[in-house]
């Protein structure tokens, strides 16, 4: 068996993107080479070991059964090259630790208990007011916390459920739903992509969301159900939508 090599300033990299704090790195021998990780926003102890076998990591310290148990699934698939940490990861971390919503993402605890309330959170995202990506982040409370999300939750309902509703030229928001980390939770992203064919709106209404009426997100806030952006934004909705026409 060849033997496996260690990239352990990768690991620590990808460590960080997900949301860990390394407070200490000590390189030891003890039988072959291990390395020891610490936090300083974890009790978690990991001790990685420079050895023919993938899945030996070790994880000790004051964190719960569910952190050490899934952050020895992290760090044994990092070491092995298994586990790809998606780009965005980064900048949802730095979302979630400012602790602020803004118009370009929002958080919810749990994935929406209807249709009608996730409808209206992916307009009312898509329509941003600077037509950049947004994000819908799963899995973080109105205070901040990250609690995740549960591995049983699938996201294939959310397409099925947007391809029945009658939008504007036919036209969907254009999403894209990434399953990522916050330390070693699974939270949920609804990515809501910058698209031409904003402002996004349906023809047919759907409970209380109402046809050809614009939403938008201001700051931190929706507009509410029953009421229509103003004028100024919906217009530079539409200035945006003619400017990118040709792309």
């Amino acid at each position: 068996m060849s033997k496996v090599s260690v990239d352990i300033e990768y690991i620590k990299s990808k460590l960080n993107d997900i949301g860990y704090e390394i407070s200490d790195c000590v390189e030891r021998e003890n039988n072959g080479v291990n390395w020891q990780l610490k936090f300083s926003n974890s009790g978690a102890i990991v001790t990685i070991y420079d050895s023919n076998r993938t899945k030996n990591t070790v994880v000790n310290g004051k964190a719960d059964k569910d952190e050490k148990d899934s952050l020895k699934f992290i760090v044994d698939s990092l070491k092995a090259k298994e586990l790809q940490i998606d780009p965005l990861n980064v900048e949802i971390v730095a979302m979630i630790r400012s602790r602020k919503e803004d118009y370009y993402y929002d958080f919810k605890q749990i994935p929406h208990g209807n249709n009608e309330d996730l409808l209206h959170d992916i307009l009312c995202l898509s329509n941003n007011i600077e037509n950049r990506d947004a994000y819908l982040v799963l899995g973080v409370t109105d205070d901040y916390n990250v609690v995740g999300v549960d591995t049983n939750w699938k996201s294939n309902n959310i397409f099925d459920f947007l391809r029945t509703q009658q939008f504007a030229g036919d036209h969907l928001p254009e999403i894209e739903v990434k399953d990522l980390f916050y330390k070693y939770m699974r939270i949920v992203v609804i990515k809501c992509k910058s698209s031409k064919y904003v402002p996004f709106y349906l023809t047919k209404r759907y409970h209380g969301i109402n046809e050809n009426q614009i939403y938008t997100r201001l700051g931190d806030t929706n507009t509410p159900k029953n009421r229509s952006a103003n004028y100024s934004d919906i217009e530079k909705l539409w200035r945006f939508h003619f400017e990118r026409e040709k792309e």
